[in-house]
């Protein structure tokens, strides 16, 4: 005999509450962040300082709601190598408030930084809130598109000649990860880099699809054959019934 389940404590119930009750504000704050973030790539200047106090503090709130996570969880050390990733985007923006190390804001690391966290933001919320999984890839392309469109113009905005923009950008990336081909070729490593891990990205989409779309065929197809089945015993069954009923016919 199977031991029962032990229930669930108070600080578990409490952890699931806390996350029940911040996925949805979470959800439209990491998309605040993200447009945030993509329109101060190409803000004019005079709008810089208010865009910088405004990502700072929505970098505030998901630093208190982590923390606050973390509390709550009862056991520190496995949260933190759960959320690693998320530790290291919450970090990188810091450099940013203690204007630390010039170098790394020339060669546009915080950024980059700022972009895929939130990015990575966006797809982990959207993996809580999303049951379907052709919903899930659906947004999570959205994201790597948007994401990798702001990494392009980062990366090559003043070396090549053929992106009109951040919106020309965005294209070369939706174009990339379609599999609809490159209106033009990078021209520096970190660009190169990234056509590769779009490519790469489609061809996992592609397949995560078809796997979906297969699935769901199949499961549809062994749902109708189910059904034709249960139909014909119910068939079977009525017409015995009916040849006992009308029992040997009398001369």
């Amino acid at each position: 005999m199977m031991a029962p389940e032990p229930l669930p404590t108070r600080r578990e119930r409490l952890a699931v509450l806390v996350e029940d009750r911040l996925d949805i504000p979470m959800a439209i704050l990491a998309l605040a962040w993200a447009l945030l973030v993509a329109y101060e790539l190409v803000a004019p200047a005079e709008q810089r300082d208010e865009l910088a106090l405004a990502g700072n503090l929505v970098w505030g709130v998901f630093v208190v709601e982590f923390a606050a996570k973390l509390v709550i969880s009862g056991n520190p050390g496995r949260f933190l190598r759960r959320r690693w990733p998320s530790v290291l985007f919450l970090v990188l923006p810091a450099l940013r408030l203690f204007r630390v190390v010039r170098a790394v804001r020339v060669l546009r690391v915080l950024p980059a930084a700022r972009v895929i966290g939130s990015s990575y933001r966006a797809v982990g919320t959207a993996q809580t809130l999303l049951q379907g999984r052709l919903g899930f890839l659906v947004t999570a392309t959205a994201v790597a598109v948007f994401a990798g469109g702001q990494l392009l113009y980062l990366l090559e905005r003043t070396a090549n000649p053929g992106i009109d923009g951040l919106g020309g950008a965005l294209w070369w990336a939706a174009s990339v990860a379609m599999g609809a081909g490159r209106p033009f070729e990078p021209v520096t490593l970190g660009g190169r880099l990234l056509a590769l891990l779009l490519s790469a990205y489609s061809l996992v989409v592609v397949a995560s699809v078809a796997g979906v779309l297969g699935a769901y065929f199949v499961e549809s197809r062994a749902e109708r054959a189910t059904l034709e089945e249960a139909g014909a015993e119910e068939a079977g069954d009525g017409d015995g019934g009916g040849g006992t009923d009308r029992g040997p016919a009398v001369e």
